[in-house]
């Protein structure tokens, strides 16, 4: 009978794996198994099965998956098993193993060489990846996602809106190119909210300057002087399973944190090319350097039948930032500038939406930064002293999917504005009216494509009283745009649109105003 080499010559001549392999490996991902008998995809026929069988039972060592399989077929449950004579090793090496035992381990280790060998390889590469994850990662709690917009655009024709009865000269402008990028650190405490810090850099023109009227100002229209600036700065969290908070410490607006009832063409990046055809401008009331609460709550809601009915209640103030009281009912959290709203989401079938809105704003204007503007009596400056107005404002929002492939969107927003303070004589009043309806067609020759043409009025003044200066309200200019949107690739897309002002600033003396644009989005 040949003599039996020696332990720690038997130790030598069995493949192990490294260290890390043996820390990242069954051991601690799953239970410990006691018996063989667990491991019910070995075949007892197997003598590999009798030679686990017995180190397992005599010393405990083999891990198998909770519900007692090795998962896999013949080639994985092979390479699992080379795994376990390894994690076997690691038990047995610090006990006083017989020389039998230790021969068993050998026969075991050449069976499944060429399985330790491909695993040692694949834990060498994964070390090496775990060790440039630790060194080059940015955080574990913070994700970074970012967009960059390029766009290219012109006033294809037409002249600068003024009020009535007046009439512009010819627009005098050259084609740009502009850019607009956004770096967005998302963090997540718990898995369920998200903290957003976002900075910005852009160099975006402001049609409405250019043009005479808000009506021509583009949905992604900033201008930072290409200087990185903070621009979001939110954090979001459900309290409860029906309770959803959102606190915005900057650059707080209501379409952030309520929907908004056009899904399709709702994105600055990749939806409506235009300002006013993103969603009911009412949603920007409390716009600028807000700061502010909203509070989503789940009244009903039924799953399977893709009903609900929500409440949204929220509060900006536009000048949260500012403590100087020297100008009036304009600066601070509360007593200055605000708009709070309250919405019910309400989807009574699977493919139908409605909202109804109220706000009530002070201090702020009534037009969302689109519409008619720069005179007394517009819809941006009805009563001709926004910091003394107060508006009580009504939206109503629908959005419905008759098909797969068509979208069909719209709103209406009402606002009954009037002077509070520091007026003498009659009381300065007006009303302010908008609509629209959009449409959008997914997919309609490519996989992420969308068709999208909004038609409406944007806001304008629809009567005043006792302003001076005033023209008489004429609720005659019309929107009207069409866009396509074309995916390069998952991260790329390019939409080209046009943007068409029909008697823009609510004159018909006005040439209407054409604007041409290409968008090109970027976002990883």
């Amino acid at each position: 009978m040949a003599q039996m080499p020696a332990v720690a010559d038997l130790e030598a001549q069995i493949p192990r794996l490294p260290a890390p392999e043996r820390s990242l490996g069954m051991q601690r991902t799953m239970p410990q198994v006691t018996s063989v008998n667990q491991l019910s995809d070995v075949r007892p026929t197997d003598w590999a099965y009798q030679a686990l069988a017995s180190l397992v039972e005599k010393y405990g060592c083999i891990a198998g998956y909770p519900d007692g399989t090795f998962r896999g077929n013949r080639a994985a449950t092979r390479f699992e098993m080379a795994a376990a004579l390894n994690a076997c090793l690691d038990v047995i090496s610090d006990r006083f193993a017989s020389k039998e035992d230790l021969a068993t381990l050998q026969r075991l280790a050449e069976e499944f060489s060429s399985e330790l060998a491909v695993i040692k390889g694949r834990v060498t590469n994964l070390e090496g990846r775990v060790a440039n994850l630790e060194a080059t990662q940015f955080s574990t709690t913070t994700k970074l996602r970012a967009s960059a917009i390029f766009s290219v655009s012109d006033v294809l024709t037409g002249t600068r809106a003024v009020a009535a009865p007046g009439r512009g000269s010819t627009i005098e402008d050259n084609t740009v190119v502009t850019y607009r990028a956004r770096l967005n650190f998302d963090t997540s405490f718990y898995g369920k909210d998200v903290l957003r810090v976002r900075i910005q850099a852009a160099n975006m023109p402001n049609y409405g300057t250019v043009t005479g009227t808000n009506m021509a100002r583009l949905s992604y229209d900033t201008n930072t002087e290409g200087q990185f600036r903070i621009d979001d700065l939110y954090y979001r969290t459900p309290l409860t399973k029906r309770l959803f908070l959102a606190f915005d410490a900057a650059a707080g607006n209501f379409d952030k944190n309520v929907f908004t009832f056009n899904p399709l063409l709702q994105s600055d990046e990749t939806g409506a090319i235009s300002r006013f055809g993103r969603f009911n401008p009412l949603y920007r009331f409390g716009g600028g350097n807000s700061a502010g609460l909203t509070l989503r709550y789940t009244l009903l809601e039924n799953k399977e039948q893709g009903t609900g009915l929500v409440l949204n209640l929220g509060y900006q103030a536009p000048n949260a930032n500012n403590p100087d009281r020297n100008t009036p009912n304009t600066n601070g959290l509360i007593g200055g500038a605000y708009a709070a709203l309250a919405q019910l989401d309400w989807r009574p079938v699977k493919n139908l939406a409605l909202g109804f809105t109220y706000v009530r704003s002070f201090g702020t204007g009534v037009a969302g930064g689109t519409g008619s503007n720069g005179f007394p009596g517009s819809a941006g400056n009805p009563i001709g002293n926004n910091a003394n107005a107060a508006a009580d404002n009504f939206g109503f929002q629908f959005t419905y999917r008759p098909i797969q492939k068509l979208n069909i969107a719209g709103w209406v927003g009402y606002s009954n504005v009037y002077q509070v303070q520091n007026f003498t004589g009659p009381r300065r009043e007006a009303e302010v009216l908008n609509w629209a309806a959009t449409f959008g067609v997914p997919d309609i020759w490519r996989k992420g494509d969308v068709l999208g043409l909004i038609v409406g009025q944007p806001p304008q003044t629809i009567s005043v009283r006792n302003v001076v200066n005033a023209p008489s309200a004429t609720f005659n200019s019309y929107h009207i745009e069409g866009l396509y949107r074309i995916p390069i690739s998952p991260n790329i897309s390019i939409t080209p649109g046009v943007i068409a002002l029909v008697n823009p600033n609510s004159n018909s003396n006005n040439a209407p105003i054409v604007l041409g644009v290409v968008r090109t989005t970027f976002s990883f």
